[in-house]
């Protein structure tokens, strides 16, 4: 299941962060302003995350068998849909909404919807691996998206990605997708349903507050905590950052007097390096929780964002910070947000209540690209841009502190099958 998910992200976040390369390329052949170009971007990002809760629906329900292969067809055929457009409005609506419909059935919240409920001890490490394919697919694609379309163009290019969505995903979810352990005979971490000993496999995390694990969360139950709310803002302040970042990197250094070639190059180095960030910080949030891990990770990608402000046309080596620090610790929210949201709320409408909560990217992800490209066309340069990014950043940290998994589930520690502390809880509670 993590070698799929892994590869869903490869393709699926491929195609989402290449806009940034497509992006230069339309403000050139369109004319349009770096502002409303950015919006096309803004409606994708709002209108797959408020794809989200029907995603999370069917994850529950029909399982990622049937959701990814739908959401496969969708975006292929969107994507050929662009190849064709000609005009701003007919961008938004194949771009922006249609094939957002695709990616909101098989990208990131389809996947914290499904991925956490074979992983309770390892919950972190496995969502990292399998989120690195995020980076994988940005070092993959954006790179190979800049080289066919300043070959062939921008519509080739998009047909392209639409073959590479039919040919693989399509086929390998159809044979390989299970929706939880159960369908296998297995429990959460790979256990066997049961030992030669005839006992349920010892995997344990240590439960803090037995009354509140002790419920069964459903929505209407979550919506009235304080930790759903603290969560939401959360992940919808830090996708502001990484979003707006993210979309504005190669403009901000082709604005710094980089060549698109090299700008390109060095997303495809932040995308590898999100891939190790995802991993690593997926790793400690496990050993040392995910509160002190996020923090751990917002300094890194603040440091990284300082050296493109100061970035100049012939200092390489700071834009090659910027992409290693910046794309290092903005890897930890992929694996980080879901394993928060599973911390507090795992239970079987637990795909339902994380792609709630992961409507706040919806917000925070619509608007920074939006507000950093029109902060871009009113100052003429980026510098505020990415300095409001960063305090968005930091209000994420402090909502994650605020939400305190800690409170609730700790990892055991020790030997397993010994007892880890107050309570334990068996792996497939």
């Amino acid at each position: 299941m993590v070698g799929l998910a892994f590869t869903n992200m490869v393709v699926v976040f491929g195609i989402w962060y290449s806009f940034s390369v497509f992006f230069l390329a339309l403000v050139q052949d369109f004319g349009w302003s770096r502002a409303v170009a950015a919006s096309i971007f803004s409606i994708f990002i709002f209108c797959q995350s408020m794809t989200g809760p029907l995603a999370g629906r069917l994850m529950d329900t029909i399982g990622p068998r049937l959701t990814i292969p739908l959401g496969s067809l969708i975006l292929s055929g969107s994507l050929v849909w662009v190849s064709q457009v000609d005009s701003l409005n007919q961008f938004r609506l194949a771009y922006g909404v249609a094939a957002s419909l695709g990616v909101g059935l098989m990208g990131f919240s389809a996947h914290a919807a499904w991925l956490p409920r074979w992983f309770e001890r390892q919950r972190g490490l496995s969502l990292g691996i399998a989120t690195s394919g995020i980076g994988v697919g940005v070092l993959l694609l954006v790179p190979a998206s800049e080289f066919i379309i300043s070959q062939y163009g921008w519509r080739v290019a998009y047909l392209v990605l639409a073959g590479l969505v039919l040919g693989i995903l399509l086929p390998l979810n159809l044979i390989f997708a299970r929706r939880a352990p159960g369908d296998m005979g297995l429990e959460p971490d790979g256990g066997q349903k049961l030992s030669k000993t005839g006992l349920a496999s010892p995997a344990t995390m240590i439960v803090m507050d037995e009354a509140w694990v002790g419920k069964k969360w459903r929505l209407k139950e979550a919506v009235r905590t304080s930790r759903f709310w603290f969560l939401t803002a959360a992940i919808g302040f830090g996708s502001f950052c990484y979003q707006g970042v993210f979309m504005h990197a190669v403009a901000g250094m082709v604005d710094r007097g980089l060549e698109m070639s090299m700008a390109a190059m060095f997303l495809g180095t932040m995308g590898i390096m999100g891939s190790m960030g995802k991993i690593s910080f997926g790793f400690i949030s496990d050993r040392m929780g995910r509160e002190l891990a996020n923090t751990l990770a917002a300094v890194v990608a603040t440091l990284g964002v300082f050296f493109i402000v100061i970035l100049t046309p012939n200092a390489l080596i700071l834009a090659l910070l910027f992409a290693v620090l910046f794309g290092f610790g903005y890897g930890a929210a992929a694996p980080l947000f879901p394993a928060v949201v599973a911390d507090l709320f795992i239970g079987r409408s637990f795909g339902t209540i994380v792609t709630v909560i992961f409507l706040g990217s919806s917000v925070g992800g619509a608007l920074g690209p939006l507000l950093m490209g029109l902060l871009r066309d009113i100052t003429g340069q980026y510098n505020t841009s990415f300095e409001v990014a960063l305090a968005m950043l930091w209000i994420s940290c402090l909502l994650i502190w605020l939400a305190a998994p800690r409170k609730v589930r700790k990892i055991a520690r020790g030997k397993q099958g010994a007892d880890p502390g107050p309570t334990k809880q068996n792996a497939g509670s």
